[in-house]
């Protein structure tokens, strides 16, 4: 209880001595009492002597009072109603309430006000029949549903009450039975009442085809609405699989004409006020908002193709008009429809270089970090410009796990990229080290500086991941995707070097390994950091660290023979063999038996139809080949050993994926170690080797088996294995 000044409290004492009989005898000064009170909280956001409890009182004594046969008889004239304004009263005091005490508003006794709120939609069967619509009760109502999402303890039952069609009668010891005993119960009718859901998404789409000028603060109104619930998977499933909204809204709204009109109002109000304001302007991009949600969900199909080109219209002329708000809501969108690996993604991706769009944000982050630079590399970014941003980045940075050969490398490293990593928000300079990981090559890692911020950058980031609650740095980038970037980067010497410089990175990736061995949901990062120390252990300053160090050593061990994953164990095996072999680089070379004169393929799973198809032809041509589908037993490593070991040649099939797996790497090192002669052939169509791996290559040619035919790439292999044996 707070005080607040004297007229504010006599108002609050006329309405508590109202009774239901003042409302239903149309008592003009019971209006005129709840509308002051009203505007006094709206307007002073002051609270009373009474305890707010008596505001339910009073909301629950309208609600009471009205007469729901009459409710939406008025034709949408809400001025000739009484039982409609005292609705809208009703509505906004519980906003009001709300706004001042989220928990008793979120109580049995609130909840039980919003279900009355709720119910007078389900009796709305006039729209259903005539579309007539009392706008201003309606956004009222909305309105008032919109503070309720933003309370709601308990929103899985909130959002089964918007699918509801029937009275939800429920009452509790403290709740007022009068709010729901109603004098006048509505006859049962022929039309079933819809459930909100449904009933709410006709209406906008009957709002948008009468006049979208004298309906688009109701329109934004319901769809801010919808936005709360539109990440709800439940939700957003029915809306787009079973409800015209999608097609008849969504679609329609993105089409180039439209875009036009969307732009034009941004312009128009951009030019009478400066601002982002205009209730029209935001109908379009609650729609980019709503597509960005919809598309996050795997059961729902949408066709982002046919949205490119408004797209990249759009975004040509917010930029040019220099506004913001819309902006962000178009890039966050396009971020969102470039999340996934599935085909409807990897086209959406290429459609979008297609007409150029990557190209506009390219240029566009360039020149924003550019005007943003304060000078002697550090950057600051407005709150928008920095939204705005990080929308693009993950943009760029979604494009780069599915294709990096639409992009200027040297504009994304050189001026923007490294340029972030000082910029003053933590999650633009993060998201640029993930975009960078994905795009550098060893060559960008000669820059120390650049290594330096990196390294600094990412494990800052990962302790702050580990040890938040949802283990998500600022609730949006995961610890997945930071110890996935880790992975990446660990494939360079250079950064292995760096790592190995400082205790206390590779004390908190052990850390992490500690806590998380055990739990199941935690595997997927176990199993990313367990690679980037194989990566490591290559290193002969971090091999050291972890082989000296006795309580990294035991828990290495432990995951090797207990964890029930098996890649886990693997991995971990494969880091203890790893260890042993570097710590080993300065003594004298091992032993090795006398080779069987097989020939052994070190290849990537992802490439193994195609490597099958080289080793059989290896067979029926009369060499002895080794490949791990047909001679594994025992140890995995044992018999990788073993069979490099043996072996008279290697043939190495290098992708992408091969040059950043440790186990891939282990056995191209060993056998680089036992000076075995090896014949490098490609299967990836435009990837060029580099690190280890281009190292490891040096000038040496490789049969390129993504050009020409089959057969005459085996013809060339076969030359280069009997040249190499000799």
């Amino acid at each position: 209880m707070m005080a607040t000044d004297e007229s504010t409290q006599e108002i609050f004492n006329r309405c508590l001595r109202l009774k239901t009989r003042d409302y239903r005898n149309h008592v003009k000064a019971s209006i005129i009492d709840v509308e002051q009170l009203i505007t006094t909280l709206e307007t002073r956001k002051t609270v009373v002597y009474h305890s707010l409890q008596s505001l339910v009182g009073i909301i629950q004594i309208i609600i009471a009072s009205i007469d729901r046969t009459t409710l939406w008889k008025c034709k949408g004239k809400a001025h000739e109603n009484h039982q409609q304004q005292l609705a809208q009263l009703s509505c906004r005091l519980f906003k009001c309430l709300c706004q001042l005490d989220a928990e008793l508003a979120a109580s049995d006794q609130g909840t039980a006000i919003m279900h009355s709120i709720l119910q007078w939609l389900r009796d709305d069967t006039d729209f259903c029949l005539t579309k007539s619509v009392s706008q201003g009760l309606h956004l009222a109502i909305y309105s008032s549903i919109e503070q309720y999402c933003l309370i709601c303890k308990k929103p899985k039952e909130f959002l089964n009450d918007l699918f509801l069609t029937s009275p939800v009668h429920r009452t509790h010891p403290s709740s007022l039975v009068s709010c729901f005993t109603f004098n006048h119960r509505r006859k049962s009718s022929m039309h079933e009442s819809l459930s909100i859901v449904d009933y709410s998404t006709r209406l906008v789409i009957y709002l948008l085809e009468s006049s979208l000028v004298t309906s688009s603060a109701l329109i934004n109104q319901i769809l801010t609405v919808f936005l709360f619930c539109a990440p709800t998977p439940r939700f957003s499933v029915y809306i787009c699989n079973h409800t015209n909204f999608y097609q008849s809204i969504i679609v329609p709204l993105l089409s180039k004409s439209n875009t036009d009109y969307f732009v034009q109002c941004v312009l128009d109000e951009t030019a009478r006020s400066q601002t982002d304001s205009n209730d029209r302007v935001f109908i379009f991009t609650h729609m980019l908002n709503l597509l960005g949600e919809f598309v996050l969900h795997p059961g729902i199909e949408i066709h982002s193709c046919a949205f490119v080109s408004t797209f990249k219209h759009l975004f040509d002329a917010l930029i040019e008009c220099g506004t913001t708000v819309p902006l962000w809501h178009l890039v966050r969108c396009l971020s969102n429809l470039l999340t996934g690996a599935d085909v409807e993604t990897n086209l959406f991706a290429q459609e979008v270089h297609r007409v150029g769009l990557i190209q506009s944000i390219v240029n566009y982050v360039s020149s924003l970090t550019r005007k943003s630079s304060l000078g002697e590399g550090e950057m600051i970014f407005k709150q928008l410009h920095h939204r705005v941003l990080t929308s693009c980045l993950s943009i760029l940075y979604n494009i780069s796990m599915l294709d990096q050969c639409v992009f200027d490398l040297d504009i994304i490293i050189n001026q923007i990229c490294r340029p972030l990593f000082k910029a003053d928000a933590q999650q633009v300079r993060l998201i640029s080290c993930l975009l960078y990981s994905n795009l550098l090559t060893e060559k960008e890692l000669e820059s120390d500086n650049a290594c330096h911020h990196l390294c600094e950058q990412l494990f800052s980031a990962i302790r702050q991941a580990f040890l938040s609650e949802n283990f998500h740095l600022s609730n949006q980038i995961s610890l997945y995707s930071l110890v996935n970037c880790l992975k990446k980067l660990c494939t360079h010497r250079n950064f292995q070097m760096r790592i190995g410089q400082v205790d206390e990175h590779i004390e908190s990736l052990f850390e992490i390994l500690r806590r998380f061995h055990a739990k199941i949901d935690q595997q997927e990062e176990v199993q990313l950091i367990l690679e980037s120390v194989w990566f490591l252990s290559f290193d002969l300053s971090c091999a050291t660290k972890i082989h000296s160090h006795d309580k990294y050593f035991a828990l290495l061990v432990q995951l090797a023979e207990t964890n029930p994953n098996e890649m886990i164990q693997q991995a971990a095996k494969g880091i203890l063999w790893q260890l042993k072999q570097t710590m080993s680089t300065h003594s004298n070379q091992p032993s090795v038996p006398n080779s069987s004169q097989h020939v052994m393929l070190s290849y990537n799973h992802e490439c193994k139809e195609l490597v099958q198809r080289i080793c059989e032809s290896l067979r029926n041509s009369g060499y002895r080949t080794w490949i791990d589908i047909d001679d594994m037993h025992g140890s995995t490593l044992e018999c990788m050993a073993h069979a490099v070991e043996q072996s008279s040649v290697m043939i190495i099939c290098m992708t992408e994926k091969y040059k950043q797996s440790p186990n891939c790497q282990s056995e191209a090192e060993y056998a680089h170690r036992l000076e075995k002669p090896f014949v490098p052939i490609l299967l990836q169509a435009k990837y060029k080797p580099n690190g280890w791996l281009g190292m490891l290559l040096g000038t040496r040619l490789y049969v390129d088996f993504t050009k020409s035919d089959f057969d005459s790439n085996y013809k060339k292999l076969v030359k280069e294995i009997e040249a190499a044996r000799k």
